[in-house]
């Protein structure tokens, strides 16, 4: 059943194209548990890290410090990809979609303005040579895609410029629903 709604989601998303203010959801919670870097390309970034921690007893958050060698300016485009933990690996998902990371960051997609509150990053357009830091960020549970079945996954952020893959980020995390009594 839950396969079925997932599939109706992903059709209605195709065919109405990427509307990101229909991402609200109160059905589960995101747990981060690990965050890696899985590449970035040295001929357009200096350098990215990332780095989870504890913030407290329930939640691990981010912070995390990239930076340019080119100037993305608005056109930095941000694809996710899903994977879910079956049978002993991680498995695509049928979730994908990709925009610009501005379109992100003005639609609040996953709590993206999250990533104003602490650090550097200021924001749109994204300008080369300047060591951008965020801090503390965790996902906005509410602004995550709806229908999203329990269980282990991995998220991968794949950052693009003009055909360029510029970084992959693999965030690995737990979607639990709250006990019913």
């Amino acid at each position: 059943m839950n396969v079925f709604v997932l599939l109706i989601f992903i059709a209605t998303v195709l065919s109405q194209g990427l509307d990101l203010s229909k991402f609200l959801q109160h059905d589960y919670h995101f747990t981060i548990e690990r965050a890696d870097v899985h590449h970035y390309d040295k001929r357009y970034m200096n350098y990215l890290q990332a780095v989870p921690f504890k913030c407290n007893r329930t939640h691990v958050a981010l912070n995390g410090t990239l930076n340019f060698k080119i100037n993305v300016g608005s056109e930095l485009v941000v694809m996710v990809q899903m994977y879910r933990f079956a049978s002993n690996e991680y498995r695509l998902f049928p979730v994908r979609f990709q925009d610009k990371f501005c379109k992100f960051l003005e639609e609040n997609v996953a709590g993206f303005q999250r990533l104003l509150n602490c650090g550097n990053f200021v924001g749109c357009p994204v300008v080369s040579n300047t060591n951008i830091t965020v801090c503390n960020f965790i996902p906005d549970d509410s602004k995550l895609p709806p229908l999203i079945p329990s269980g282990s996954y991995k998220v991968n952020l794949h950052g693009f410029y003009s055909d360029n893959e510029l970084f992959v980020l693999e965030i690995y995390g737990k979607i639990t629903r709250p006990e019913v009594k």
